[in-house]
């Protein structure tokens, strides 16, 4: 089967949907036929789009994937082709310090053991990437980060967030 790539805007989601399951799905069109038992590879007809196109594609699978893509492409415009993302892990972001900008100094360097000068920095940019990790990983940071006042969340690479992830 093809990895969790939009069929339309060819953004890559799969970090997001090998840890969590989310990010988008899998459509049948009316010219989809099932690989016959015991064989591999992907079935024609079955395309993955992410969320944000989904339902438009879903509206569209009573008709033949080419006459359907020619239609979301007339609907949403054309898409750059994106380059294959390396595997990447997701990565637990501090949106937004909070009160207690010393906590969060403190987990910081505990979580990354970056140099008092490095954290103060990081602390500087408002927003910034704590560390990447698998998923349960980062729960130890991100509770920690939460009960210090942080406003934090888990980011998925995907193609259009990418340079996020490579710095």
């Amino acid at each position: 089967m093809k990895p969790p790539i939009c069929d339309l805007c060819h953004n890559d989601f799969r970090c997001e949907y090998g840890h969590r399951g989310t990010g988008g799905g899998a459509v049948s069109f009316a010219d989809f036929r099932a690989l016959p038992e015991g064989a591999a590879g992907q079935a024609h007809g079955l395309e993955w789009f992410c969320d944000e196109h989904l339902a438009s594609a879903k509206a569209l699978s009573h008709l033949p994937h080419a006459v359907a893509m020619e239609q979301l492409r007339a609907e949403h415009g054309p898409f750059p082709e994106y380059p294959p993302l390396p595997a990447l892990d997701p990565a637990l972001w501090v949106i937004d310090v909070g009160p207690q900008p010393a906590k969060v100094f403190s987990v910081l360097r505990q979580a990354t053991r970056l140099s008092p000068q490095e954290a103060k920095q990081r602390l500087a940019e408002g927003v910034f990437q704590v560390l990447g990790a698998w998923p349960a990983a980062l729960e130890v940071w991100q509770q920690a980060l939460v009960e210090a006042g942080a406003t934090v969340e888990i980011r998925y690479p995907s193609s259009r967030n990418i340079q996020l992830f490579c710095r």
